[in-house]
């Protein structure tokens, strides 16, 4: 499939390219919200809703995570650190569009989240009364 108009014939994307830019590199705070997120969606699979990552949207954002069913849509708080009302500007543009088309919007908190806040976290989106229509 290509990415960004471009063929992925691997030469543009190459490791050495990779490793080049620092695309292997995480700061701890990314891995930290990549496990939050990994685990509110294994949670969520696991009490068998079905949850559609990174999928986009009519309006050229993409959303982390959209349960169809329930019409809900979890969104990651962006990295405000750079740029930080563009990102917000754009950021409160698609919950607005969301909402505006019946979609609930769940956002993941950004500080760390236990197991027991990532369950009650998924408690609020399995109950939803949208869920209890579908």
């Amino acid at each position: 499939m290509p990415l960004n108009g471009l063929q992925s014939t691997g030469s543009a994307l190459s490791m050495r390219n990779c490793k080049k830019w620092g695309a292997f590199k995480m700061k701890p705070s990314e891995s930290a919200d990549l496990v939050k997120f990994e685990g509110i969606i294994s949670e969520l699979k696991r009490r068998g809703v079905v949850v559609l990552t990174h999928r986009p949207t009519r309006w050229g954002y993409v959303v982390d995570a959209v349960v169809p069913s329930a019409k809900i849509v979890i969104l990651k708080v962006p990295d405000i650190t750079k740029q930080i009302n563009v990102a917000m500007s754009q950021f409160r543009d698609l919950i607005n569009r969301l909402e505006d088309d019946g979609y609930q919007v769940a956002v993941i908190p950004r500080n760390r989240m236990s197991p027991e806040e990532i369950r009650a976290f998924c408690d609020r989106i399995a109950t939803e009364p949208s869920l209890a229509s579908a």
